[in-house]
């Protein structure tokens, strides 16, 4: 029977049937995701947040939908295609221990442990032979159940866990291509134990250490604030920004397919003159490009030392607006694969090129137009 099985799995990958058409749908996950004409290509359209699209082929952190492509760092995606590819019939009868059990052998008693599946040889009355590791069994039939028929069999497509359905406990990890056959329903008999199949994540145990993140963030914005208090700028003008101290209320969490998170941290602008005093009366915009732009670079770095399994992180930029709130300008949003690639240690013009960002024209003046309109009195 064993080597019957056998036969059939390598048969089966021989044929090459892994090549199914893909069936995915990839949700965008952040404020706005580009479509491109092909993996990093040119941007011909863009999509916005909790927009659904159907996945047709990967190339990389690439996926292709109907209108081109995208980068799946700033998605979820969802796999619709099934969990079994059924290539065969098995024709047999099959006898399920239900509870440990004690077996009749030539040379003596043996237990047949509970989940375990076994060829039949013969039924009378109220006892089976059956075809155990230790030769031909007999066995009462009280506490056990058996399948006779025609059964679908294939290969897993996914990785999965074969369960106990009466415990709820694992019997044993199934790496994807493991061959099965379905008894019924969803139990299966793989290996000689039958149970239900329930596809698993590798990254199942997510975890991000967000006290730990506050932490280190908040160093690189104390270091950023001190930089702008003494600039040569804020000198000429009178004023600089600051960015305020994260708490555990600016930074939010989703948790995407195989345990990964996306990550999104509010940053908020706050006007400030050269004695300290917050300026909260009017609505100031002279935030620094590169030096920002070096600063998100260095906060996404952080968020994604801090755990494996981040796979993108949006920076939303908050300006005070003057009438008592934030205002929400924009967004900077980064992929794991650029951050694997050094985006966050590249020029910040390279790294704003590879971004998803979309922030407001009136945000920031650059700093050549900022020297301009002091001399011309602006």
């Amino acid at each position: 029977m064993r080597k019957l099985l056998k036969n059939i799995a390598a048969f089966a990958l021989t044929l090459g049937l892994f090549n199914t058409a893909i069936a995915d749908s990839a949700t965008v996950m952040i404020d706005s995701l580009s479509i491109r004409n092909k993996p990093d290509g040119k941007i011909v359209e863009t999509i916005d947040k909790n927009s659904v699209s159907p996945i047709f082929n990967y190339y990389n952190n690439w996926a292709r939908n109907d209108k081109g492509w995208i980068d799946t760092d700033f998605t979820r995606i969802t796999e619709t295609s099934p969990n079994i590819l059924f290539t065969e019939t098995i024709k047999g009868k099959f006898l399920l221990i239900n509870k440990d059990t004690e077996g009749t052998t030539k040379t003596g008693n043996i237990t047949l442990d509970a989940g375990k599946v076994y060829p039949v040889i013969f039924i009378k009355d109220n006892i089976a032979v059956i075809q155990t590791e230790r030769g031909i069994t007999a066995v009462p039939r009280k506490f056990t159940t058996v399948f006779n028929g025609a059964f679908p069999a294939g290969i897993t497509l996914k990785n999965a866990s074969l369960i106990n359905p009466g415990t709820g406990k694992e019997i044993t990890f199934l790496k994807k291509g493991t061959f099965c056959i379905k008894l019924k329903d969803n139990f299966f008999l793989i290996n000689g134990y039958a149970g239900n199949i329930v596809p698993v994540s590798t990254l199942s145990n997510a975890y991000l250490p967000i006290s730990s993140v506050l932490k280190k963030l908040n160093m690189v914005i104390d270091t950023f604030n001190s930089a702008r208090v003494s600039s040569a700028i804020t000198e000429r003008l009178g004023y600089f920004p600051k960015v305020l101290p994260l708490t555990e209320d600016d930074i939010k969490t989703v948790t995407l397919e195989n345990g990964k998170k996306g990550v999104f941290i509010n940053i908020k602008y706050l006007f400030y003159d050269l004695d300290g005093s917050e300026i909260k009366d009017r609505k100031t915009r002279l935030i620094l490009k590169k030096g920002n732009e070096v600063f998100w670079q260095k906060l996404a770095k952080e968020v994604f030392k801090s755990a494996s399994n981040i796979k993108f992180i949006q920076l939303n930029i908050f300006r005070f607006n003057g009438n008592g709130s934030f205002e929400k300008k924009g967004f900077i949003a980064v992929g794991v694969t650029d951050y694997k690639n050094g985006i966050c240690d590249a020029s910040p013009e390279q790294f704003m090129e590879r971004t998803e960002s979309e922030l407001s024209e009136d945000l920031w003046f650059f700093a050549n137009e900022v020297y301009e309109r002091v001399e011309n009195g602006d």
